[in-house]
Formats: C-alpha cells, structure tokens, sequence
C-alpha cells in the first residue's frame, strides 16, 4: 500500500468514527477500487447516505460532488455528502445546493462530535426533498404491487417468486432498497412469547420428540428467526425440556448435576439414567472427559458401579457365538448342535439376562444369518479358538 492510499484509508476511516459518533449507525466502508464514488455507507434516521471523502491540500471542485451524487443513485441512497479536509471552491458550491449534496469539512465534523451535537443539528435548517427519483423498473414494481395486494401486506422475501428476487435483486440489490424507494413499510410481525411457546409445544406433539430449530423449519409456520431470538435453549427450559445442545456446561456443572441425579435416584445413575433423567444427557460428559471412562476415573467412582449397557463389536460378538456353540456341543455330546435364541433368552449371569439375540441381530441383520456369517466367513476363527478353548 502507497503512502497515499494509507493516508485515503487513514482519513476515511478518521470520518466513519466521527460520523458514528453523530449517531450514524450501520455505517462501513466501501471497498477501495471500484467503490462507485462512495467511501462510507450508512443509515442515520430513516434515510441512507453517502460520502465521498477526500483528503487533498487544495480545495474540492465538481469532481467530489459528481462522484457523490452518482454514488446516491448506484448505491440508491436518499442522500449523499463529501467530507474534505480543505474546504470547495464557489463551482462546487453551486453545483452541490441543486443537487442536495451536503458539504462538511473534517474540522466541522469533529467539532460537531466534541461539542456532543448530532448529525440532525449540524444540518437543521437544511431542506431536503422527501425522495430523490430513482430510475425504476416499472415491470419489478407492477409485480411487486401485485404480490402486496393479493397477501394484504408489504412483501418479505419469502413472498415473491423467485423471478421476483431475481429482478428485484439484478435492478435494487436487496428487497430492503426497493421498499425504501418505494415508500412502503417493512412488514414485521414477531409472535409474542406466549404464541411462540404454544407453537413450540405444538411442533413437539406432532413430531413426538423435543424439536430441534430444524424440526421447527420445517413444520412450523413461524420464521426461524422468532424462534431463535427467544432464545430458543431457554424457550425450551421454560416447556419443561432439556435443551438439546446448551453452550458453555463446565466440568463443574456436570458434577453438580450428576450428584444431584445421584442422591435423587439414591445409587450410581447409568448411562440410560443421565439420558432419560439427568440435567444433562451423557453426551454432555463425553464431550468435556472425552469418553466416559475418563469421567469416572476423574470422579473416583468404580467402573462396576456405573452401569452401562455393553456395546459388542462385530469380532467379540464371533467369539461369544463360537465359544457358546463349542460348550454346548460338548455338554450335549453333539457335534451338529445349534445354538438358537432360545437358548440365549435362558442364559443368566448375575440374575440379568447374559446377551440378548437382539444384539446378534441388530450386528448382523437378523438371528437366521449370523449361523452363516459366524460359521461360513469367519470359519477362521473357530481353529484358533477351538483348539485354546480345548487346552
């Protein structure tokens, strides 16, 4: 970057704070090549401005003012404005009063911020037209009218087809700009509380589960956005609901809660009581001790007494098959023997069923396909096994 594009930059950006502090709002600045004669965008009040500001030695000619008074109608601002350093000559003057284009000086602007005035007093006394014409596409606007008048009120985005927002978007930007110019009020209806909260329960009931702002999307006739703004982990808090996914729960906060669920149920909770019971689901605990095992290390409590439903990988779940198969086969005197889920449904240990079929079945698809997968694909297997178990 040239010293003199640092200096541009430096005074642009010495003119956004100023302005900001006048009670500008939503205020940026425009990118540095190609900015159309527009340094700063921003809204003050219901009106949209412009300002060239130009940082020069010698006094401002028509050229600032031309570039500003284009930059209104590219960027289809009400109004628009140069800041200069040095001041305008008498031409600038004349062509800027017509035209509306307001002319300050830095030293204005900052003496205006010191002495804790708004931008309304630094212009008071100055008459501004209520619109500025802008060239419109009377085709986007018949359209437009058309849409307003069949939904009985100013359109959202969702309302228009999508050769609308085209149109709408390739001649004013946004919808925003063209209502602005059009005069109209955005329409805004936000839900109270109350409707939002009986819609949330309404969602729930229809979907059978506590709904995510996915399943609110997608059954709901509110916006997102009303959900959200509630917001959305206390909206569910005040149903009555554990909110699916809650930022910021400490280490802390997850002890706190498993003592608490602990001294309730008056035992080690399980795994199916922090999801069914507990302030926060297993999940929660996973993520912050990044497994389990972890957490229970971190909080002295023997993994014996925590009780968790055991998950089998597909090789454990071939070895219990094989070794069962082999023992009965060799209690029964039967080489041909068939292990079957009656046989698995019988099996005790610790007065608790040993291993449910349903876990084969879930493993492999169903009971009558794991004789094959067991016995024909992994037939590997059963001559190591056989051998040690026989040793």
């Amino acid at each position: 970057m040239n010293d003199n594009i640092k200096k541009g930059t430096e005074f642009e950006e010495r003119c956004l704070d100023l302005l900001q502090r006048l009670g500008f709002v939503n205020l940026s600045l425009t990118k540095c090549s190609n900015d159309q004669g527009a340094d700063l965008v921003g809204d003050f009040g219901k009106n949209t401005y412009v300002f060239q500001c130009k940082k020069h030695k010698k006094r401002q000619g028509n050229r600032a003012i031309q570039q500003a008074i284009a930059a209104r109608t590219y960027y289809l601002a009400s109004r628009c404005a140069v800041v200069s350093e040095s001041g305008y000559t008498k031409s600038a003057h004349g062509l800027a009063r017509p035209n509306y284009c307001l002319l300050f000086t830095l030293a204005e602007l900052s003496e205006a911020a010191d002495s804790k005035r708004t931008f309304a007093e630094l212009i008071e006394g100055y008459n501004f037209p209520k619109q500025f014409p802008v060239e419109h596409d009377y085709d986007v606007i018949k359209r437009y009218e058309q849409i307003k008048a069949k939904i009985g009120h100013t359109p959202r985005n969702s309302d228009l087809d999508p050769t609308t927002r085209y149109h709408i978007k390739k001649k004013y930007h946004n919808l925003s700009n063209l209502i602005r110019q059009l005069g109209d009020e955005p329409f805004s209806k936000r839900p109270s509380n109350e409707e939002i909260k009986n819609e949330y329960k309404r969602v729930k009931q229809a979907i059978g589960k506590i709904p995510t702002l996915a399943n609110i999307e997608a059954k709901s006739s509110f916006s997102r956005n009303c959900f959200s703004s509630y917001p959305f982990t206390q909206l569910q808090k005040e149903c009555g609901d554990r909110p699916n996914i809650q930022r910021g729960v400490s280490k802390a906060d997850l002890m706190v809660a498993f003592n608490q669920l602990a001294h309730k149920l008056g035992r080690t909770p399980s795994l199916k009581d922090l999801d069914e019971k507990g302030l926060y689901r297993s999940s929660y605990y996973r993520c912050r001790w990044g497994n389990i095992d972890a957490f229970l290390e971190g909080v002295a409590i023997p993994k014996r007494n925590f009780k968790q439903r055991r998950m089998y990988n597909r090789r454990e779940l071939i070895l219990i098959y094989l070794l069962l198969k082999k023992t009965f086969e060799i209690r029964h005197d039967d080489g041909g023997f068939s292990l079957n889920h009656t046989i698995l449904e019988n099996l005790k240990y610790r007065d608790r069923l040993f291993l449910s079929p349903g876990t084969f079945s879930k493993r492999f698809g169903s009971w009558e396909s794991v004789p094959f997968v067991v016995e024909g694909r992994m037939a590997a297997h059963s001559a190591i096994i056989y051998p040690t178990f026989l040793s």
